[in-house]
């Protein structure tokens, strides 16, 4: 049986507050309802031979990575980002192969304290919810960023440090 470590955590790497927005180039203004967040899931595959009651590996077969995000600004811009639209009109995207059309995706935390950068070679953008119109809260586009691996073997994030 293992020993447990001392605790060893670093209050330094807690960080709080949003981020700046980057798809193809361009900021896509303020995010709303802390919304901004990156996931990763990946899956597995036991190999469990016929001789053996328990796997003898468990290889990675797949994965997603997606960054979700409310955006606070829905203009004409951010929504021509979306598949199918062009001048804030939406014209029929069914065929659109997305990993074609991937762009760059930056997250720039605002936070001073924070200093990395997460960059994703490739992500196509996709609404995930309604735009609201409502009395308290700010209508807001619900992106999700399919995030994709620039190459086979290459990468699909790069978390790097801000510059100085």
């Amino acid at each position: 049986m293992g020993n447990p470590v001392d605790f060893a955590g670093d209050a330094s790497n807690l960080h709080l507050g949003p981020a700046s927005i980057t798809y193809n180039g361009k900021n896509l203004g303020y995010t709303l309802n802390d919304s901004v967040s990156i996931q990763v899931e990946q899956e597995s595959t036991e190999i469990l031979p016929d001789q053996s009651s328990l796997p003898v590996k468990d290889i990675i077969t797949g994965m997603t990575l997606n960054v979700t995000m409310t955006l606070g600004e829905v203009t004409t811009a951010n929504l021509d980002i979306l598949p199918g639209f062009s001048g804030g009109t939406l014209s029929d995207p069914m065929g659109t192969d997305l990993l074609t059309e991937a762009k760059e995706l930056i997250l720039y935390p605002l936070s001073d304290g924070d200093t990395n950068v997460y960059t994703f070679p490739k992500a196509s953008p996709m609404m995930t919810g309604p735009i609201q119109f409502a009395r308290t809260t700010p209508q807001g586009l619900e992106l999700n960023f399919k995030c994709y691996f620039d190459s086979a073997g290459g990468t699909a994030l790069t978390v790097s440090q801000k510059p100085v």
